[in-house]
């Protein structure tokens, strides 16, 4: 994909949007993209994110799904499917906890660009307002939560 295309898929994303162009080219510029064939499992349900897994490469990683679809399956079932401008991740990059889904490689493969947690934590050193763009993203999902009990 090009650097251009990129730089605008991760804009769009709810995470990223409404930040400045500069701190979106440096988040692109701290990640990379990477492939995976059918059927692959990105992510595994229960995978510990801590220790020295978070320093290795395929720790934990927050997708953004460039190409390609990707299959979430939460205690062996199926629950969602996602495809390019969805990610995944995100949740075990903020906390620190466990995997709370399988995301498997759809039909076609999948690609995604992949931000290391060691990268991200470097990001909102010097970008603060990443976290400020990601907690509204948070609240909104927990009022829709919660309005869904109600």
């Amino acid at each position: 994909m090009a650097t251009d295309a990129l730089t605008d898929l991760l804009a769009s994303v709810d995470l990223f949007h409404g930040l400045e162009p500069k701190v979106v080219r440096s988040i692109r510029d701290s990640g990379e993209v990477a492939s995976y064939p059918t059927g692959t499992p990105v992510v595994q349900e229960g995978d510990p994110v801590s220790g020295f897994r978070a320093f290795s490469h395929r720790g934990v990683t927050l997708h953004v799904i460039v190409d390609g679809s990707a299959e979430v399956h939460v205690h062996g079932r199926t629950v969602n499917s996602l495809g390019p401008g969805a990610y995944f991740g995100e949740l075990s990059l903020i906390d620190g906890q466990p995997r709370s889904a399988d995301v498997i490689a759809g039909e076609g493969g999948l690609t995604t660009f992949a931000l290391q947690k060691w990268s991200f934590d470097d990001l909102l050193g010097h970008h603060p307002e990443i976290a400020l763009s990601m907690l509204r993203v948070m609240c909104a999902r927990l009022r829709r939560a919660e309005a869904a009990q109600a």
